[in-house]
């Protein structure tokens, strides 16, 4: 429970931090913030390249990241339609299945008929 509360406030802190920022406003407000974060991220990952041995890619373009929101966000939307289309089927086979499964369970058993010797 303690993990879960942890987690929730994490979330929502995230959440709200965002909104607070204008995260979630117009695209140029948005693109503003991420021109601004990168910015602010470019002496650190300088130092960083210098330390690590690694080359690291560069950051994904403005264009490159909307693309990429607009994708994943249309593949929530028709996952989650795609969802709610089958719900009725899938309601439906639980249904029967537990229908199934307590009448056989309530079913009486046949009694073992003993042979005469």
């Amino acid at each position: 429970m303690l993990k879960f509360g942890v987690k929730s406030a994490l979330l929502g802190s995230a959440v709200y931090y965002t909104i607070d920022k204008g995260v979630w406003k117009d695209s140029a407000t948005t693109a503003a913030i991420y021109d601004e974060l990168e910015k602010g991220m470019s002496p650190y990952v300088g130092e960083l390249k210098s330390q690590v041995p690694y080359e690291l890619p560069a950051l994904p373009s403005n264009d490159r990241i909307s693309y990429l929101f607009k994708y994943y966000w249309n593949c929530s939307v028709k996952a989650t339609f795609r969802f709610l289309v089958e719900l009725p089927t899938h309601t439906s086979n639980a249904a029967f299945k537990t229908y199934d499964f307590i009448s056989s369970s309530l079913e009486t058993p046949e009694p073992h008929q003993e042979k005469d010797k």
